[in-house]
Order: C-alpha cells, then structure tokens, then sequence
C-alpha cells in the first residue's frame, strides 16, 4: 500500500480544513513547493494535491502553484479540485500532473468523466467518492446528494473508471481515525483499486487499511501536525507491503 502525502490549497497557501468545513480552516505554510519537497525527502512514491478553491468555486484558482509543484519534485502528483471537464483534464496531465481526480462531475457531468477516460486512458483518472453517512457531498462537500456512494462508483465503474479515492468527510481532518468500516465495504463490493482517506491518525491506522487491502491511503493532518511521522510510516507499511 502506498502511503501518500496530501497537500491542500487555498488561496496559494497549504492549509487543512476540519470536516471540509472553509470556515474551519488551519493554515500549515505559505510556501506549497517547500512542503512538497519536505514530503517528497520522507520517501513517498507519489503526492496528493487538492485546488481547494477550485473544489468549491469550480475554477481552478491555485494553477501557478500546482504548476510549481509538479515541475520541483521527481514523484508522479495526483490532483483534485476544480476539474469540472474532459478538457481540464487533458491540460493538467500535459502539464505534468499523473492523475486526475473527478469529484463534483463525476455527479453532474458524467460525460465529461467518460471522454477522460476515454482520451486519456483510465490510469489517469481517478473518481473521488467524497461521502458522509454514505451520501456523496460535492462541490468541495459543501452540498449533498442523494446519491449513495457505491452506486456512484458502480456507475462510474460501468464509464470505465478503474480507480477510486474514497473519503469520509465526516473524518477529514479530524485524527479521529478512519471509517474503517465503510472503508471496508468500499473495498469489498468494488473490484478495483481503492485509495482511502479521511481521519488517518496514526501508523496503526495505515496498518490495518493496508490490511482491509487499500491500494493507497492519503495523510494530511497527521504529518502536518507531527502526530505522524511521514518517514517511518512508509517504512512500516513497506514491511507488509
């Protein structure tokens, strides 16, 4: 299981929100390639960055700063936030970015999520299932649907998608530690690679994801907070790996 660093923007700056909520937010640093860099020297094979503005205004509002982020570090960046179409998704992989992360579209637009994967190959799209009480939240999970979480992935699965990220929100940025039980039923009712996220707390935690068999799983708070260190995590994960 790859442990992955996450850095959020808003407004330039890397901050964490708690819950997803913008009024509750704690700004880490001001200077996203250093973070990333940071990361990158703890031995990841790869970065999770997310245009939070974007997430909750549609407009990607931190491309310089994602642009200075893919172009400093030698590790492949995965992106969400703000990617709203196929055509926003062609640019960033020419920019450089790995992976692109649909949440809000794959609801809305889900056209735009099928002419991704069919442009640009489905190991460059990722669908994010951000969910609380198992209901999906979009538009940086400041609205709900009625849509449940697995039937989104299922009708995502049947345009394609091959990768999922899945989220309680109501754990993010909390070190409340995850859902491990939805987790697990994302797990087990999907036959493709799931990346979880939300609530990690500690090396255990990372432990028993890589166990219910997590593909990835994404850490913020905790290695901004010190609660994790990024560094013996990854090597204590790569021992069961």
């Amino acid at each position: 299981m790859e442990v992955i660093p996450a850095i959020d923007l808003l407004g330039g700056k890397c901050v964490r929100l708690v819950q997803g909520d913008y009024e509750q937010q704690r700004v880490f640093d001001d200077d996203p390639v250093g973070v990333a860099k940071r990361w990158v020297s703890a031995g990841p094979t790869r970065l999770h960055v997310v245009d939070l503005d974007g997430a909750r205004d549609g407009v990607r509002a931190n491309a310089e700063a994602v642009k200075a982020v893919v172009s400093s570090v030698d590790v492949p960046v995965q992106l969400g936030g703000g990617i709203r179409t196929a055509e926003d998704a062609a640019v960033l992989i020419d920019l450089g970015v790995e992976r692109v992360i649909f949440g809000t579209s794959a609801v809305t637009a889900p056209d735009e999520v099928a002419e991704a994967v069919e442009k640009l190959g489905a190991d460059h799209v990722i669908v994010g299932v951000d969910a609380r009480d198992g209901r999906v939240q979009t538009r940086g999970w400041t609205e709900t649907s009625d849509l449940m979480a697995l039937d989104l992935i299922q009708r995502m699965a049947e345009l394609g998608v091959r990768r999922f990220m899945y989220t309680d929100t109501s754990r993010d940025g909390t070190l409340s530690h995850p859902n491990f039980e939805s987790i697990e039923s994302v797990i087990r009712s999907v036959s493709y690679p799931i990346v979880a996220a939300g609530g990690v707390a500690s090396i255990d935690d990372l432990l028993q994801l890589a166990q219910l068999g997590a593909e990835a799983a994404v850490t913020g708070l905790a290695i901004y907070s010190g609660a994790l260190d990024l560094e013996r995590a990854i090597r204590e994960v790569n021992k069961i790996n």
